[in-house]
């Protein structure tokens, strides 16, 4: 693996003024929640999920090396990737929040083409491989051809509507001591399958193993939840499927990787950017708020604010090329953080904007410091879609997303395979104009960075032509 590195912003305008200290302030974060193993197993430093959980967690893992520590610090997120492996190393461990496990590919795909090591690659391979062959046993429902499970983000019992809690256990918090939840599907994780499928033909294509199989499960898991979930009447995906009936409230993180991952159609994803529903200061979890919660007593994980989702929605945003929308969805995720002295909550209240925690289960929940997922999407948000970099295994293609008026934003010291280049961006919108290669025109506009990393590149940008 590369050693760690550092990404500077830089630039002219407003954007650039805007993000340079936020991103500084999520490296800092990172930096806090690098901490030293606590077992003679355990590696010199792995992630912690934040500064109120000291534990990597599956979930937050790949989320985070997904996000950003695949590129700031290989090593620790490789080494904490691997804690969430049983010890033998051959798949993920199987623990009580077993319905995303699969999430770990997304984290190891990452991982292995932002650094190019082979090795890594080969192993990742092995884990999602045996891992989701585990979930299809356990998890794949032969009636519907979906897998079963909880939506990604709602572990808590907040996440789902009143006929599914269990009322002769109203004390517990845990969304699978509610019996019913058993039996449902979601948006989220299925859609979380389709991208893990997609992941693993490209962790095959990078050993020289086939893809095709892969990717031709993930186009027809694909179509299969789009044919599920999708509601043409109101234009929208719905949430859960339960007993055959489709639940028509909007889940944040479930739109997004329906998006990220295909399943969501081109004229889909517009429909849904276009009818999308926010709480006054961001994107909820699940919105509306479910019947015993409201504005001022919200859900833990129903109408509260999770960074974590606004910004991977706002990725989505950004890879649909609509600059204007995308540029609101980054600017509540900034506003969160300014609003909290650059610092990276948990969760925030969904009117006042403020660090909090939200209700679950008749008490009032805190919301918690220096979460790494947090500071790690705010990067993955820069990264991803202000700057529109997306690994692949032919090379990194950049495809910027530029908010209306963003100016010139530079990105200092971005690693690829081993190596690091300079990234200047300019104008507005998700068109490329011109490319400029360390001070030499590129004739195409469909820019691919292999192994032959440059030392500048510079990227201008318009509004794409509908």
């Amino acid at each position: 693996m590369i050693r760690a590195t550092t990404i500077r912003v830089g630039g002219v305008g407003r954007l650039a003024g805007r993000l340079a200290p936020l991103v500084d302030s999520a490296q800092a974060c990172i930096a806090r929640n690098t901490v030293p193993g606590k077992g003679p197993g355990d590696p010199a430093a792995f992630l912690q999920a934040g500064g109120a959980y000291d534990t990597p967690w599956t979930r937050d893992s790949a989320i985070n090396t997904w996000q950003a520590a695949a590129w700031l610090v290989p090593q620790v997120a490789a080494d904490t990737l691997t804690m969430v492996c049983e010890p033998d190393g051959s798949r993920v461990v199987w623990d009580t929040q077993w319905w995303d496990q699969v999430i770990w590919v997304l984290g190891a795909r990452e991982l292995a083409l932002v650094t190019g090591d082979r090795a890594w690659a080969e192993r990742a391979y092995r884990v999602g491989v045996a891992t989701l062959a585990q979930l299809d046993e356990r998890c794949l429902d032969a009636g519907t051809g979906l897998y079963r499970g909880p939506a990604v983000m709602a572990d808590g019992i907040t996440g789902y509507p009143q006929r599914l809690h269990d009322p002769h256990r109203p004390g517990e918090s845990f969304v699978l001591d509610h019996s019913a939840t058993l039996r449902i599907h979601s948006l989220s994780t299925n859609a979380l399958y389709v991208l893990a499928m997609a992941s693993l033909g490209d962790l095959a294509e990078v050993t020289g193993s086939d893809p095709r199989p892969w990717r031709q499960r993930s186009a027809e898991l694909a179509a299969l939840v789009r044919a599920r979930f999708w509601q043409e009447a109101d234009r929208r995906f719905g949430y859960l499927l339960v007993d055959g009936v489709i639940s028509s409230e909007q889940e944040g993180l479930g739109l997004a990787l329906a998006i990220l991952s295909g399943t969501a159609t081109p004229d889909q994803a517009l429909a849904t950017i276009a009818g999308l529903r926010h709480a006054p200061r961001g994107l909820p979890a699940v919105w509306p708020p479910f019947a015993g919660y409201d504005l001022d007593r919200f859900g833990r994980h129903g109408a509260a604010l999770w960074p974590v989702v606004m910004g991977v929605w706002a990725q989505a945003v950004a890879a649909t090329g609509d600059a204007s929308a995308f540029g609101l969805e980054l600017d509540r995720l900034c506003s969160l953080f300014e609003g909290s002295g650059l610092n990276f909550f948990e969760i925030y209240h969904p009117v006042t904007g403020l660090p909090d925690g939200g209700w679950q289960v008749g008490r009032h929940w805190p919301a918690g410091p220096d979460q790494t997922w947090s500071a790690t999407t705010l990067i993955g948000t820069v990264l991803h879609g202000v700057a529109g970099l997306r690994p692949t295994p032919s090379g990194l293609q950049v495809q910027p997303c530029l908010p209306p008026g963003a100016g010139r934003l530079e990105l200092l010291g971005v690693p690829w395979h081993g190596s690091h280049f300079n990234l200047v961006l300019r104008g507005a919108g998700s068109r490329i104009d011109a490319v400029i290669v360390d001070s030499k025109a590129v004739s195409t506009t469909a820019l691919v960075i292999t192994d032959d990393v440059p030392r500048n590149v510079e990227v201008f940008c318009t509004e794409a032509r509908r």
